[in-house]
């Protein structure tokens, strides 16, 4: 299937990742920081469990951040180091481990809390009520209430946006019937809420079936999905279930005859969701995607990015480019807040963040903004491209009959 509208790779800029204010460019500066009162950070996620292998790449985001800072000389001159605690990809355990550690020790500057939804909802309250600096990359919307969670920036976009862009997609195709497939939690209510909100009024008539990401085989929830005829399924899913979605569309009769888009959770699955299935399954498939996912020529590359994604490297060809880079963002970001407000008070970083304008290496070359009244930043169209599912080259795709609204 081709988009009707065709965006060469070249019109997108190069991925860069940074605050305005603080750039992450390779360290100019190799002033020691110090270790007499170190800035803890803690990393709070599913070392173990169905998120296990987007964990890891997260934890070494995480520590490419920590290490470039240091060599910067620190935050505020202290040296950051990372405590990192295993939710075993469960939201319970997450709170069990997360209030244990907050017992016995001291609190600590800066948490990363959590992969899944499910996860986040279930420790931000807690780390708000303890005073912490926190950030997740949690679509959400239910995160998004400054009022009860003040100290929280969120680093992904939210599930609206997401589906705004998904809809200029659709609209583009001329689709006029279209089925959403998503989990039975949290973060499956909130896209079909959004699509529902999204989509009123357009044209196109929406449907909805909801899947158990525990069931090893998603046929029947994908049989139900197109047994209406859509002309064509939107896809949430976070990890396995994206294979076994995309595998369920080969197990039923004339399955992968329809056309099916998947967010950036689908795009984000380790190895890129055409790694472990065969080529027939990903037919009529396409995907959301970020900047950073994406294959550039090295003249378009900005030093920001070319640092960060050198960096990755060296632990391997990344299966994933999100994860690691949203944890590595987050980091940056608040590091350079607590720069700019000369303070590591929770309320001052938050203010600091909302008054800078921020590039981001997930967004590319999109500017970033934060305001007061919401934990998600805003951004624009050109932080997404919609492109035909591909295998990863060094993490990255190719961009194939790629689609970008205006």
């Amino acid at each position: 299937m081709k988009s009707k509208l065709l965006i060469a790779a070249a019109t997108l800029a190069a991925a860069a990742l940074t605050l305005t204010a603080c750039s992450t460019s390779t360290p100019s500066s190799t002033s020691t920081a110090s270790s007499d009162n170190p800035f803890h950070f803690v990393y709070i996620g599913g070392i173990t469990g169905g998120q296990a292998s987007l964990a890891a790449t997260e934890i070494q985001g995480a520590q490419i951040a920590i290490d470039q800072i240091n060599k910067e000389g620190g935050i505020l001159g202290r040296k950051v180091v990372m405590d990192t605690l295993d939710t075993k990809s469960d939201a319970t355990e997450a709170v069990s481990v997360l209030q244990k550690y907050l017992s016995s020790h001291d609190k600590p500057d800066l948490v990363r809390a959590g992969l899944a939804s499910t996860e986040a909802l279930a420790m931000v309250p807690i780390t708000t009520r303890a005073g912490i600096p926190t950030y997740t990359a949690s679509a959400t919307p239910l995160l998004d209430d400054v009022k009860a969670y003040p100290y929280n920036k969120q680093i992904s976009s939210t599930f609206t946006s997401q589906v705004h862009e998904i809809k200029n997609y659709v609209l583009a195709q001329g689709y006029k019937k279209l089925s959403v497939l998503a989990p039975e939690d949290a973060s499956g209510d909130s896209t079909v809420a959004a699509v529902e909100a999204e989509y009123k009024g357009s044209g196109v008539t929406i449907e909805s079936t909801r899947y158990n990401t525990a069931d090893v085989d998603l046929s029947v929830a994908y049989q139900r999905a197109i047994a209406d005829g859509p002309d064509a399924v939107y896809a949430n899913c976070l990890g396995a279930p994206c294979v076994r979605i995309i595998t369920a569309r080969g197990s039923v009769a004339n399955g992968t005859d329809v056309p099916m888009v998947g967010d950036t959770s689908m795009a984000s699955a380790p190895g890129g969701v055409a790694a472990s299935v065969s080529p027939d399954l990903v037919k009529n498939l396409h995907i959301l995607v970020y900047s950073v996912q994406l294959q550039l020529p090295e003249s378009q590359q900005t030093p920001e990015f070319k640092y960060f994604y050198k960096e990755l490297l060296k632990v391997g060809a990344p299966g994933v480019m999100t994860t690691p880079s949203e944890a590595y963002d987050g980091l940056r970001m608040f590091a350079a807040a607590a720069e700019k407000a000369k303070s590591v008070d929770a309320k001052k970083l938050i203010d600091a963040i909302n008054s800078t304008k921020h590039s981001f290496a997930t967004y590319g070359s999109a500017k970033v903004v934060y305001k007061a009244s919401s934990a998600y930043p805003v951004l624009p169209s050109s932080a997404f491209a919609v492109i035909e599912a591909s295998p990863l080259v060094d993490g990255l795709y190719s961009g194939k009959d790629m689609f970008q609204a205006k």
